[in-house]
C-alpha cells in the first residue's frame, strides 16, 4: 500500500510539473544567439563556432558543471563506502 501511495504521489508531481512546463509560453529574443554567431571569430579567433562558444563564452558553466558532477560522485562514493564499513 505504501509503494502505491508513493507511486501516486510521484505521478501526480510529474503531471503537475509537466502541466506547469507546458503553460510556460515566454518567447525570448534571439539577440544573444545572433551575437554569438556573428562575433565568435572576432572574440575567440576559433575557426569552429561550437568550440569558440564552449571554450570562451561558456567555459565557466562547463567547468562548474564538471566540478558539481565530481563533488556529487565523491559524496555518493563516500556515503556508499560508509555503508560497507557498518555491515
Amino acid at each position: 500500500m505504501r509503494k502505491l501511495l508513493i507511486f501516486i504521489y510521484i505521478f501526480c508531481l510529474f503531471v503537475l510539473v509537466m502541466w506547469i512546463h507546458l503553460q510556460h509560453n515566454e518567447v525570448l529574443s534571439d539577440g544573444l544567439m545572433q551575437y554569438y554567431v556573428g562575433n565568435f571569430y572576432e572574440d575567440t579567433k576559433a575557426q569552429n563556432a561550437v568550440a569558440g562558444i564552449v571554450l570562451n563564452y561558456r567555459v565557466y558553466d562547463t567547468l562548474f558543471e564538471a566540478l558539481t558532477l565530481l563533488i556529487s560522485v565523491v559524496a555518493v562514493s563516500h556515503f556508499y563506502h560508509g555503508k560497507e564499513d557498518e555491515a
